[in-house]
Parts: C-alpha cells; structure tokens; sequence
C-alpha cells in the first residue's frame, strides 16, 4: 500500500465507545462495528462511512438489521439511486422496491426470484454505462454454509493500487488510451465461459445500454487518486490497437490488477451490510455453493462520468 493510505490505517477513527473501524487487509478493506444504519443514520455516520470508503475501498458494516426501505433511505444519503431498468425489466427487484435488485440463486414457483450470476468476473459496477456505478451496497439475508463454513465469499481488489504499482513501461502504454465498455460484450462473454444464468438480452435492453468508452487509467472524483478502469468483465476493446495488441495488452493488465498483494476476501455474515466504491475497485464472486440459498438485496448510486 502507498504510504499516505498506510497511514491513514493505522489512524484512529472513532472513539472508544462509538462505532468502531478496523482494518481487514493491508490493500484495502475495513469492518464497521457499533453502528445501526436503520436507526442511527445521522450525518456522522454518512460522514464515518464515506470517509471509511474512500480509505480502504470497500467497508462491512455488521450486525444491520435493515427493512428494504432503511437500506434504499441509506444509499439515497450517499449519492443518486441507480434506477434498475434491468432489475425491473427480469423482475429481479425487491416486492414495492423496484430500484434493489435480489441477488439469489432462490427459485419460487418455478422461476429465479433474483439475478443468479452475478460477479461472476472481475468488474467494477456500471462501467458500461456513461455514468458507471459510484457506490454499491450488498445487504446479506441468507448465505449458504457448508460444515459450519461461510460459502459464497466475494473477492475485492484495489486498482488504485493497482495503478500505484505499474511497471513504467505499462504505464506509458495506457497513458492517454481509452477502452470500449459493453454490456452486450460481457453477456456474450458469459454464455462462452458457461456462466450465464439469466434471460438474454432484448432489442429494447440493447438499445438502453449502448457500448461506451471511458479512459484505461481514471481518476477517483473524491480522493483525486488515480486507478486503473478496465475489467475482465466489461471491457471489449482498447480503442486504437488492433484486436491481438488490444487483448494481448488488456490480458496484462488484468493479470496485474488481480495480484494477491491487492485483494481483499470478504466472507459473509447474515446481517453483513458490504459497501464498495466501484471508481477504486473491482470484485469477483465465488460460486461454490451449488443449490445452497444465497439471498441479498443490491441498491447501487451514481456516479459521474469517469475522467
């Protein structure tokens, strides 16, 4: 980790007896106990959270006993709602919620009641999009365990520091260069790779998510740090190379930003409230938990245009 954020870790953030932040992994990171988001969301707590987001990446806050509409009340304080034309259009919304998305492998009367395939490759939330994701919260209601252990761990790595730690060579490469984001390219790349667990998309879901472009190195609207912006996931194309240089360069990248020394491995608790900032990293889901019911409730802000 960089020096400056290196420090801010070992910084003390609450006192003694209110919330409490602990770090989780040297990258990135952090554990928010002491804290009821349903009924104590005051500014200092939207202020303890942002500033624990914009430290270590992404934060757990524990033992939450949130209604869909205390977490939906919550993510509104952080930025604007992402309207989920896609939850609504597949029925994967929460009942009266239409903007939270279920994240399940749950099936009910013959259908999936959520999304089952999420995260099943490195991404960040929304790159597809003119305004990607900025932040998104992950609200765990049921996970699977197996033998007394926690299954269904979802894996998150820094590409702020990812970005720190470029070989020069590398980073002269990217300098300046944009990549071509597709929400079409990421579907089509599941159902080759075996994943795709979801309808396809229609004529009207194609028109409403059109490929965009966005720069390979982008700089975080809050912290000024600058990360890396391409993703396993949604990323087609380096605009200006040919096909073999441009997936020759992006599976480099990719390689690098994977590195264990930049990865965080949550593993999940009923009650667990996960934060990410999508704009300073990625995440990966890990499907190992077969027909166990996994069921957690998605509500996603916006950000601005990535520069």
């Amino acid at each position: 980790m960089s020096e400056l954020y290196s420090s801010m870790l070992t910084r003390p953030s609450t006192s003694a007896d209110g919330p409490r932040l602990r770090a989780m992994a040297p990258a990135l990171g952090a554990e928010i106990t002491g804290l009821e988001l349903g009924t104590s969301v005051t500014p200092a707590a939207i202020t303890l959270v942002l500033d624990a987001l914009h430290r270590y990446g992404v934060i757990v806050v524990r033992d939450q006993h949130l209604t869909p509409a205390e977490q939906l009340a919550f993510m509104e304080k952080l930025g604007p709602v992402k309207k989920s034309a896609y939850s609504r259009a597949n029925a994967f919304s929460v009942p009266g919620q239409p903007d939270m998305m279920v994240i399940s492998n749950i099936v009910e009367n013959g259908r999936n009641i959520g999304l089952m395939d999420a995260g099943a490759m490195w991404h960040a939330d929304g790159t597809h999009m003119a305004h990607p994701d900025m932040y998104t919260a992950l609200y765990a209601l049921e996970v699977p365990y197996r033998d007394g252990k926690a299954l269904g761990d979802t894996l998150f790595t820094s590409v702020a520091e990812a970005f720190d730690a470029l070989p020069d060579a590398l980073r002269s490469r990217i300098a300046g260069r944009k990549a071509v984001h597709s929400f079409t390219h990421h579907l089509e790349k599941k159902r080759r790779q075996g994943d795709l667990r979801r309808p396809p998309l229609t004529d009207a879901q194609k028109a409403e998510y059109p490929d965009v472009e966005h720069p390979i190195v982008a700089v975080h609207p809050v912290t000024g740090r600058k990360a890396l912006f391409v993703t396993e996931g949604h990323t087609a194309r380096i605009v200006g190379l040919s096909p073999e240089e441009s997936d020759a360069l992006l599976e480099e990248l990719w390689a690098h930003i994977r590195r264990p020394e930049f990865i965080y491995r949550h593993s999940w608790k009923v009650g667990d409230l996960l934060i990410w900032d999508n704009r300073a990293t990625q995440h990966l889901a890990i499907f190992d938990y077969g027909d166990l019911p996994r069921r957690m409730h998605r509500v996603e802000t916006l950000g601005p245009v990535p520069v």
